[in-house]
């Protein structure tokens, strides 16, 4: 397993002007020892190619691979001029993707009546027609689970996977659920169609290790189910991530 983080961490410090893309990977190469990095779509600067060269050759500069961009796709109402949008954005993202060299993109997917059966459908056959171009081929596209969501418990997972014949797999995120006991059976079951896994971290101790997530049960699951991508940091918290991640990064390389 290699051990990353997503910007979306360090938003308050992206807010701020403290960080901008560059810095936070300097940051996570430099003080987090990170593996790779995962961007969030809002701290792109622009989608130009000559800025995805400057984060190319930062990413070339400290050997810190871009292993995933995390974009939006926004539904709305689901009229066709909406869906259509969506899977534009969706276009736009694995153009930036592949340029990058990242092998994963994860999509958070917005849109009204998210739960309503056709709907969940209508999303999962758009961004399939999207993957069936196949101008990407070396990408792999999630859909992130969030709660409430268009994909947020074992069903909805196994639903996509059926839908897209296997193309479409969940990004994992292990803490999206108002019941945290929760998280453990899901993460068992949906590990398998997994294409990388967010490790939520909420209320950190001095070691690193997170009062509300079992990160000692986790490695169990991760371990009896052989995964072996890459654990991407999620610090869902508005605690200084620059002084936290760190430790939370220092933690999970001594657990895992």
């Amino acid at each position: 397993m290699k051990i990353g983080c997503i910007s979306w961490s360090h938003r308050n410090s992206f807010a701020n002007g403290e960080m901008d893309i560059f810095k936070w990977m300097e940051h996570c190469k430099n003080d987090c020892l990170l593996d790779g990095a995962e961007i969030w779509n809002n701290h792109f600067e622009s989608l130009d190619e000559s800025y995805l060269q400057k984060i190319k050759e930062k990413a070339a500069e400290l050997n810190l691979p871009v292993y995933s961009v995390a974009t939006k796709c926004v539904f709305g109402g689901f009229s066709d001029d909406e869906i259509n949008a969506a899977k534009s954005t969706m276009r736009d993202w694995l153009k930036a993707t592949d340029y990058l060299g990242a092998s994963i993109m994860r999509i958070s997917v917005g849109g009204e009546r998210l739960r309503d059966a056709e709907r969940q459908i209508k999303v999962f056959d758009s961004i399939t027609e999207v993957i069936c171009e196949g101008e990407y081929p070396e990408i792999t596209v999630g859909i992130e689970n969030q709660e409430p969501g268009v994909v947020q418990n074992v069903a909805d997972v196994k639903k996509m996977k059926e839908i897209s014949d296997g193309k479409l797999k969940v990004i994992l995120d292990n803490g999206s659920f108002l019941d945290k006991e929760d998280s453990y059976a899901f993460l068992e079951e949906a590990l398998p169609d997994a294409a990388v896994v967010h490790a939520k971290f909420f209320d950190i101790r001095e070691d690193g290790s997170d009062k509300i997530l079992d990160y000692e049960k986790i490695k169990m699951i991760l371990q009896k189910k052989c995964y072996d991508g890459y654990i991407s940091i999620e610090y869902d918290s508005n605690e200084p991530a620059a002084r936290d991640v760190p430790k939370i990064a220092s933690y999970l390389r001594k657990l895992l």
